[in-house]
């Protein structure tokens, strides 16, 4: 089963300062959380989003997961370093300290496995797992769709998803049924002027129509 945590306003530690970590770094910058890195050195994108500080690094030597415990909202680990030993010493620190925990190397270690994901404007992310059985498999798939999900998914469907997100802020606030705001939302979606607008990359003339939409649902 693949979830999506939400991570905003959590810490987030990955041990490692490679290629791998680099691309976990990478999955991290979206989720408008807290990312330490620790590890004896660093590639140069982890260096640069450290210099812009989106990140913070620690640099050293680690034996064990008592790095851990100087955090006060930690809720994920990443262990993505070279030492298979380490990486299983801090997922079994993490789970002592009820927290998630992923090895890269150790899928029975870990508490999920990390699927590949291809990353859309920001807005939208697809995940491939194989459920851990084989990551380069999941990379290799990943390579082959991306391509076509980058083309079926376009700027528009991203702004209509901003779009969307404002109108269910203001729509839960004036319309308590659950069901009744979906079908509100639903009609937004169908809209062939709010399309056309989203088209045209109006987005605040599509938000201003859709909330006159919605004062007039509601009377």
């Amino acid at each position: 089963m693949i979830v999506d945590l939400n991570l905003k306003g959590k810490q987030v530690v990955v041990i490692g300062g490679g290629r791998e970590a680099t691309r976990k770094v990478d999955s991290l910058m979206t989720q408008d959380c807290e990312i330490h890195v620790f590890a004896e050195s660093f590639s140069e994108d982890v260096l640069t989003w450290a210099d812009n500080r989106q990140i913070t690094l620690h640099q050293g030597h680690l034996d064990d997961g008592q790095c851990l415990e100087q955090f006060d909202n930690l809720i994920l680990v990443m262990a993505v370093s070279d030492d298979s030993e380490l990486n299983r010493a801090l997922c079994e620190r993490a789970k002592q300290m009820r927290m998630y925990s992923y090895a890269a190397d150790d899928p029975d270690a870990s508490d999920f496995s990390h699927p590949a994901v291809v990353n859309l404007h920001d807005k939208v992310q697809v995940a491939i797992s194989t459920r851990g059985k084989s990551p380069l498999m999941a990379r290799s798939i990943r390579e082959r769709i991306e391509g076509i999900l980058k083309s079926e998914i376009t700027q528009k469907d991203c702004l209509e998803i901003e779009l969307l997100d404002a109108v269910r802020a203001s729509a839960k606030e004036a319309i308590f049924s659950p069901e009744e705001r979906k079908q509100f939302l639903y009609s937004i979606h169908k809209d062939e002027h709010i399309q056309s607008l989203l088209t045209e990359n109006q987005l605040e003339r599509a938000l201003e129509y859709s909330l006159k939409k919605l004062y007039a649902w509601v009377g």
